[in-house]
């Protein structure tokens, strides 16, 4: 049986990583204004730590690919949390991890509530 402490850390990471979700989504578009210049965008690091400003490069498709789906973060490499996600993929300089247990309704709840935001333009 899985303990209460365990679900909290999934659902805490997962609210974490949305928050973090969030602001990369309001940076999008002054990194499409300047991905003609620098070819990138540049990203505050998805982990579950409230701590974390890391900012990390990636390329323009690989950020929306990660967007596409309401599990899937980018984090550094070392911020991988064994307990609450798993590694999909790993890059240079950064990570895609999604999330797990309990946090994955968080993680669509708050993908779904962006979806509808950025559709009604507020």
């Amino acid at each position: 049986m899985e303990s209460a402490s365990q679900m909290e850390r999934e659902i805490r990471a997962a609210r974490n990583q949305a928050l973090f979700r969030a602001v990369n989504d309001k940076m999008l578009e002054l990194n499409e204004v300047f991905e003609q210049f620098v070819g990138s965008y540049s990203i505050a690091c998805e982990c579950s730590r409230m701590d974390c400003v890391t900012l990390i490069e990636l390329p323009p498709d690989a950020y929306r690919a990660v967007r596409a789906s309401p599990h899937t973060f980018v984090v550094c490499p070392g911020h991988v949390q064994d307990e609450v996600e798993r590694v999909v993929s790993s890059h240079d300089g950064y990570a895609v991890v999604e999330v797990l247990g309990h946090g994955v309704q968080v993680a669509e709840a708050t993908f779904l509530a962006g979806r509808a935001t950025n559709a009604s333009g507020r």
